[in-house]
């Protein structure tokens, strides 16, 4: 395989890594396939025709078709004969979907639905990234110009994703960069013994990129998480900004470190109900985040009123008391405007628009910075019997997308929602009963401490911890609820804050801090809509909704662990079932224990990698250089293979110590430059003289002067053993005329492995 073929491939797998890292930006993996396709379709097509051809400018265009042509075969929509032919509609069709793609980008937060127009960018970037990259690396041979587009595409993530992105994924994509850096050494001077001598930039460069490939994974496996709690930044006295991450981390905190007012606002509402800024209900597992979809058409202006609320009948909205609030944002830097929910109308300057599905109003190029407006929105106050009168299955739509919850969830969650609501009659009981449960009868306490496991399992460790803070609680009460049939999402927002005096306006006023950012899970009912519940205990929250606790409830189910069993409701069948209750608490209970699997996830696998890491990249050269050596002395097999394997064992090391020469020098020359560092007549002298002697004879076939060990009786294979340790004398000899640095670096780092395995990747 020649040179560029090699450079080819590694460009593809540094190009298919950073793609890859862009994985946790979507909900889904649909568009991985597209993307790796079109970038081996990429690395293939260059291959071919420089193998076929030598024509560098060919195989660029042919690669730039190639792109286009994944991107029809994939996204034509029928616009193209015969599939792969394009015409002016397909065209048509690609500029439409790239359009939808760009506003779904603009407009929503990760994690994405991928539809058809963020995937066709997702496709044509990783094209356009391979496509460069096989550029610089291959057509204009110059590797570290690859780095600029897999950086824009690996920062993306580092970006935009809740935690940035893994440790693995980062080696991963950090990786085959390097080995195309590795590639790309370049004549440089160098002081040698002789004067001059052969670079060795590239092995330097390479081992300095391989500690920092190790330094970027452990430094920051020891440096405390940043968590996904509200930003605030201090601009100047009494000036403090404030942003709330529409993501909810499970292991993030919504606390905030400042107490200073970022909302104030006045309402008619005797009792104000949370200030909501955006509803979250796509669950993967570790985060909740908003939906994507369309785009929001420009008609759904919020000054010319919201549509009804979704599930909300026309008797329930009819008895809801109509209520008017002022809002005026002093610190708040958000896209999603805070409103009381349901609201019909907002009163306010800029292109505010609404979804349909949640009522969250987005800013159309507008931020809440700054913002005052006036909100008309409904006091919704259901009763107990409109909550149980709801149907058991919610509209078919609703039922699908807001029950929906990862394979990976961990049995033990659905196991404990059916245990804590058991003897519930309707849906209405089972989330009075969950909310019970994490307020009072769980034993649950509220902390600004997140859960030490904020994976997959965070919601089962969250309940068999038992402590935890709002995120916590909404999100495990939504999860549970999902787990029972019943739709469910988390919202994010702000508690009603703190009431202030103030004798010379009516109504009361409130203002807000970054303090009280505040998650919520929302239920729906048909016919009453999304209804509020507060799992977060009163320590945090005050009261509860009045709606959330039933007028007449079933006996108080104790506290139970995941997967713990509870009581029958009746005396009698828990006689009868004794013993089985009693075995099915106990596996119940054991199922609970953290298995050995779950001790081995819950390992510091961040410091373990950054460990190993380092470990391997510290005993990587004397490796390498201890495997050439004995391949090199196991190969002898007569007086003249013993002797290059003295003299190239004598180049390697003192190379090491900081001395080379040219590869054109002959073995007098090479004698001539370590002759003089050795004084005459001294044992290393007379061992350097004798190993010269040999590899000329080796070479020319000229006897070697008398007395040489290598003209002795002795077998070749122990001749080839003492020349080793001739080898050993003349290295040492010159090693303690050199710095003690060097020595060291000799001992513990010896470069000859690396520096063959550079050679390998030189040859064409």
């Amino acid at each position: 395989m020649t040179r560029s073929a090699r450079t080819a491939l590694w460009a593809a797998a540094a190009s298919a890594a950073a793609v890859l890292t862009l994985r946790p930006l979507v909900v889904s993996s649909g568009w991985v396939v597209g993307a790796l396709g079109v970038v081996c379709a990429v690395a293939g097509a260059g291959l071919l025709v420089r193998g076929l051809f030598h024509r560098r400018g060919l195989a660029v265009a042919v690669q730039a078709l190639v792109v286009l042509g994944v991107l029809v075969v994939l996204f034509n929509g029928g616009t193209a004969l015969a599939g792969v032919v394009p015409t002016p509609a397909t065209f048509s069709r690609l500029a439409q979907l790239a359009a939808d793609g760009v506003q779904v980008v603009q407009r929503y937060s990760v994690p994405a639905v991928d539809l058809r127009g963020l995937r066709l960018l997702l496709v044509s970037g990783a094209g356009l990234v391979a496509f460069a990259v096989d550029l610089f690396a291959v057509t204009l041979r110059r590797p570290a110009l690859a780095g600029v587009p897999l950086l824009g595409v690996v920062a993306v993530p580092l970006a935009l994703t809740p935690g940035g992105s893994s440790a693995i994924a980062f080696v991963v994509a950090a990786v085959p960069f390097l080995v195309l850096l590795a590639g790309d050494r370049r004549p440089a001077p160098r002081r040698s013994a002789s004067g001059g001598g052969r670079s060795v930039v590239g092995v330097t460069a390479g081992a300095t990129a391989a500690v920092a490939l190790v330094a970027a994974v452990a430094v920051p496996a020891a440096v405390p998480d940043l968590d996904e709690r509200p930003l605030t930044i201090d601009t100047g006295p009494g000036d403090t900004i404030a942003v709330i991450n529409p993501i909810l981390n499970l292991k993030a905190s919504l606390g905030a470190r400042s107490d200073a007012t970022i909302i104030t606002y006045q309402t008619d509402e005797p009792d104000p109900a949370p200030l909501r800024i955006v509803t979250a209900d796509v669950f993967d597992g570790q985060t909740w985040a908003p939906s994507t979809g369309a785009d929001i058409p420009r008609s759904q202006r919020v000054q010319d009123g919201l549509t009804q609320a979704p599930g909300l009948s026309d008797a329930v909205r009819d008895a809801s008391v109509v209520r008017t609030t002022s809002i005026a944002v002093r610190g708040l830097d958000q896209t999603y405007l805070p409103l009381p929910y349901p609201s019909v109308r907002v009163d306010i300057a800029g292109d505010w628009l609404f979804e349909k599905d949640s009522l969250n109003v987005v800013g159309d190029g507008e931020t809440t910075r700054g913002r005052s407006y006036t909100a008309t929105h409904l006091e919704v106050d259901p009763t107990e019997a409109e909550l149980r009168a709801a149907p058991r299955e919610a509209p078919d739509d609703v039922q699908e997308r807001y029950t929906a919850l990862p394979d990976s969830l961990p049995q033990v969650v659905r196991d404990t929602a059916v245990q804590v609501t058991q003897g519930s009659t309707d849906h209405y009981e089972q989330a009075a009963a969950l909310q019970r449960y994490f307020r009072s009868t769980g034993g649950f306490t509220y902390s600004t401490t997140a859960p030490n496991d904020g994976g997959a399992d965070a919601v089962a460790t969250f309940l068999n911890e038992k402590s935890g803070f709002c995120v916590q609680f909404a999100s495990a009460m939504a999860v549970m609820a999902r787990s029972l049939g019943i739709p469910a999402r988390v919202a994010i927002g702000f508690l009603p804050g703190e009431e202030v005096a103030d004798g010379q306006t009516s109504g009361g006023r409130w203002r807000i801090s970054a303090q009280d950012a505040h998650a919520w899970p929302e239920l729906y009912f048909d016919g009453v809509g999304w209804v509020r519940f507060e799992p977060t205990p009163a320590t945090r929250t005050g009261q509860s909704p009045a709606w959330t606790t039933p007028a007449i409830t079933s006996p108080a189910a104790p506290s139970v662990s995941p997967g713990a069993a509870l009581p029958s409701a009746s005396a009698t069948t828990a006689t009868a079932t004794a013993s089985t209750s009693t075995a099915t608490t106990s596996a119940a209970a054991a199922q609970a224990e953290p298995t050995g699997w779950d001790r081995f996830a819950a390992l510091p696998w961040g410091w373990i990698l950054g460990a190993l890491l380092l470990v391997v990249a510290a005993l990587t050269p004397r490796v390498s250089a201890a495997r050439l050596s004995r391949r090199r002395w196991a190969r002898v097999e007569d007086r003249a293979s013993s002797a290059e394997a003295a003299w190239s064992e004598l180049t390697d090391r003192v190379h090491d110590l900081g001395l080379s020469w040219p590869a054109s020098a002959t073995p007098r020359q090479r004698e001539a430059a370590l002759g003089g560092l050795l004084q005459a007549g001294s044992p290393a002298g007379v061992e350097l003289q004798r190993v010269r002697a040999a590899v000329e004879s080796a070479r020319f076939g000229a006897a070697p002067a008398r007395g040489g060990v290598l003209l002795d009786e002795r077998t070749d294979r122990q001749s080839g053993r003492l020349v080793r340790s001739q080898v050993d004398v003349v290295v040492d000899a010159v090693a303690a005329t050199r710095p003690r640095w060097r020595r060291w670096r000799a001992r513990l780092f010896p470069m000859a492995g690396v520096r063959r395995f550079l050679d390998w990747w030189d040859a064409d």
